[in-house]
């Protein structure tokens, strides 16, 4: 929560110092790129998992979003969970740090567009840790499942979910006043195969790429741009080199490290030289 409540602060700083020195001259925009899943209650019928997916959703994505695109300050769910679970535990304070009023006019609108990474999404319930767990996920009180009919990616954590996708971009909306959004990330995995015909990330993106398209058409999002995750394979964090997500195959074994193109580049390089979707019978336009 420090390390968050500094980054945001100083996201703020790098905000204004672009508006009152740069931009005049060089017309760009800045802003922030927050990734988040969507969150679905377990069971839609009861009460404390649709909280819960609330909840999971202003402590992931809210948790950055709502001081910048709201009100300067985090969400009241978030301070209350957080500062009773924090006296509960004998602390004089709650262990999430508190903006002072002039931060939060700081804080308050600093962004030109609202970045988005999104990958996948869960199902939600409530959990009630014991007062002694003294954690992000005994805070917020949730924990997540996936639905086992959801197709499997390279990475256990990411879930093929394209309704997700449409629904998180409309609350974003809701949400947040309908700010621009630029998708930064968007894409999937494979585990250590040298496969090139992916049909996986060709449905994938087809997928994902069409609820995006729904949410601008009909849920009035405005959508400005759409990065794919990512034009190669690369070093993935933890699990280095195992997960894939390129639409280039790289040989890391090779000093070279050659790359060749798997199905899904040719797939994707036709959507965005038609600026839309390939029709099988009429051709690639």
């Amino acid at each position: 929560y420090i390390v968050g409540h500094n980054l945001i602060k100083a996201h703020a700083e790098a905000w204004h110092l672009y508006n009152e020195t740069y931009r005049a001259k060089q017309g760009g925009l800045i802003s922030i790129t927050i990734n988040s899943d969507w969150a679905e209650p377990r069971n839609p019928h009861n009460q404390e998992d649709i909280e819960a997916a609330r909840r999971y959703l202003q402590f992931l994505l809210g948790w950055f979003a709502h001081p910048i695109f709201k009100n300067g300050d985090y969400s009241e769910v978030m301070k209350r969970r957080i500062r009773e679970r924090s006296l509960a535990q004998g602390l004089s304070q709650s262990r999430l740090p508190e903006f002072t009023e002039s931060e939060k006019q700081r804080i308050k609108g600093t962004y030109d567009y609202f970045g988005l990474n999104h990958y996948t999404t869960v199902l939600t319930y409530n959990v009630n840790y014991p007062a002694g767990v003294l954690s992000y996920d005994s805070d917020r009180g949730v924990a997540s499942v996936a639905d086992r009919s959801w197709l499997n990616s390279g990475s256990f954590w990411l879930k093929v979910t394209p309704f997700g996708f449409r629904k998180l971009l409309r609350w974003i909306k809701e949400e947040y006043n309908n700010p621009p959004i630029y998708v930064t990330e968007n894409g999937i995995s494979e585990r250590g195969s040298s496969d090139l015909n992916d049909t996986w990330r060709s449905h994938y993106y087809r997928s994902y790429i069409n609820e995006a398209l729904k949410a601008v058409v009909l849920d009035g999002v405005d959508l400005r741009g759409y990065t794919a995750w990512t034009l190669m394979d690369n070093f993935e964090w933890a699990v280095g080199f195992d997960e894939r997500f390129g639409f280039y195959h790289v040989n890391f074994t090779d000093p070279n490290l050659p790359r060749r193109p798997k199905a899904s580049a040719r797939y994707y390089s036709q959507i965005i030289s038609c600026n839309g979707f390939p029709d099988p019978a009429t051709g690639p336009h």
